[in-house]
């Protein structure tokens, strides 16, 4: 989706909620100027940003890029029918559709190397990961500490909890990170 096209979809989901740019700020905790720019298509957020202003919005990347789905036939979800959202420093793979009988929401995500550190993030679910390629990064939760997760190490984040993971190596590194329950 462009930025013209998710600001768009952005601002339909703000008015079908009938709030204010002041009111979305207030929820997504972020000034109203900044909302404004990015439902122009001025702006393109990153992930993080766009994660808060959904949440602002009661909503979640599944439910907001996802399409109506047909009452499930086949237990296999082929990749080209995945979502995918990206900004230039992560990159989202929704494999599942949003559906009342899939009792979690998962992503693959594929973090690249950076010189500085991730936005921190906050979740209305509680999230468990696993890192899957790539190296190494620096998972931190605030307040509690700092670890490095390398290949094959798992991590697991409560709801609630202020964190953040950032990839100072030099490959990008992926992750499988599963939420529960789901956030639509």
């Amino acid at each position: 989706m462009n930025p013209s096209e998710l600001g768009q979809h952005i601002r339909s989901q703000r008015n079908r909620m009938g709030i204010s740019l002041r009111e979305l700020g207030r929820l997504a905790e972020m000034a109203p100027a900044s909302i404004s720019t990015i439902e122009n298509g001025r702006s393109s957020p990153t992930l993080a940003t766009l994660h808060k202003l959904l949440r602002g919005l009661g909503t979640n990347f599944a439910e907001f890029f996802s399409s109506p789905y047909v009452a499930p036939q086949n237990p296999v979800f082929p990749a080209r029918e995945m979502k995918v959202i990206e900004d230039g420093s992560r990159r989202y793979v929704i494999p599942f559709p949003q559906r009342e009988d899939i009792k979690f929401e998962a992503i693959l995500e594929t973090i690249m190397p950076t010189k500085k550190e991730s936005e921190w993030e906050t979740l209305d679910c509680d999230m468990a990961g696993i890192l899957l390629s790539g190296g190494s990064l620096v998972l931190q939760i605030r307040d509690r500490g700092e670890w490095k997760v390398s290949v094959g190490d798992a991590f697991y984040v409560r709801e609630g909890a202020a964190h953040r993971a950032t990839n100072f190596g030099r490959a990008p590194v992926k992750i499988v990170s599963i939420y529960y329950p789901p956030r639509y």
